[in-house]
């Protein structure tokens, strides 16, 4: 009898607080007991801010690694096409400049994009 309300329990767990209380109503006497030492039956165990704050913080986050990822992946296109130009050069002075040329587009896409992504960062952390 114990093993198969320990195993009920960890069925309403599982389920989630909704079914943990109907199921509790549904199985009589022996599920009101249980429905009092259920976790899920008590409610959640984070507050409602703290719930708000670490969705708000994980979707800062998550904006964050996507547009550090697209900042990576242009990084990584520009040099594979940096290959591509070096492996055409006939002579120093081109392949100073693809060099240069390199280098210019890097600042400046680090500089717009960086200053994009933490324009970002400021607007949704305004939004909490």
């Amino acid at each position: 009898m114990a093993s198969s309300v320990s195993e009920d329990e960890k069925r309403r767990t599982q389920q989630g607080p909704q079914v943990a209380q109907a199921s509790a109503a549904v199985l009589g006497g022996a599920a009101e007991h249980t429905k009092e030492s259920t976790p899920a039956a008590r409610g959640s165990f984070v507050f409602p801010e703290w719930q708000k704050s670490i969705e708000a913080t994980t979707n800062l986050f998550a904006a964050a690694l996507k547009d550090g990822l697209r900042l990576t992946a242009s990084f990584l296109h520009d040099q594979a096409n940096f290959l591509k130009v070096i492996a055409e050069v006939k002579t120093p002075s081109e392949l100073l400049k693809s060099y240069l040329d390199l280098a210019e587009r890097s600042w400046s896409r680090s500089f717009s994009e960086g200053s994009k992504l933490l324009d970002n960062l400021k607007i949704q952390q305004h939004q909490r």
